[in-house]
């Protein structure tokens, strides 16, 4: 049993996203347990470097922060995980079906699906893909349990 977090999870790593103070709840409880291993998608990482830079961020800035999640995300114990071509071709049949999804979001469901790994997310969006998601506060629960 493994869990993927996406990029509305690695946003959160920085105290002014609105998602930080569940993020660090996690983070801490995790931390503390490690039950499971939990994964990151290089697709979340070219995500918000497109986000970044459709803001406008300097490559400067997009280094920075890219550098600063990479290295959050390995000092609490999230692990790496590559996109194939598998994942792609699956994206883009996700996306033929599935059309309120972005590419993002997609991408993120293939790596997901292929690698049966469950999303840790609020974004009902991957509930249209039946790829297994859990939301932050119920992943938490599920941490303090432990």
């Amino acid at each position: 049993m493994g869990y993927m977090v996406e990029t509305e999870f690695l946003f959160g790593f920085q105290p002014k996203d609105r998602r930080y103070g569940i993020v660090s709840r996690i983070l801490k409880a995790y931390v503390a347990t490690k039950p499971f291993p939990i994964y990151y998608p290089v697709s979340a990482l070219i995500e918000i470097r497109e986000v970044m830079a459709s803001h406008g961020k300097t490559a400067s800035e997009r280094l920075n922060a890219l550098t600063y999640i990479k290295a959050k995300a390995v000092a609490s114990g999230i692990q790496e995980i590559t996109f194939s071509s598998d994942d792609l071709i699956l994206c883009e049949e996700i996306i033929a079906q599935h059309k309120v999804l972005t590419l993002f979001d997609a991408l993120h469901a293939s790596v997901a699906l292929n690698n049966k790994l469950t999303i840790i997310s609020d974004d009902e969006a991957y509930d249209e893909v039946e790829v297994e998601r859990i939301a932050f506060k119920e992943f938490l629960g599920l941490l303090e349990e432990q």
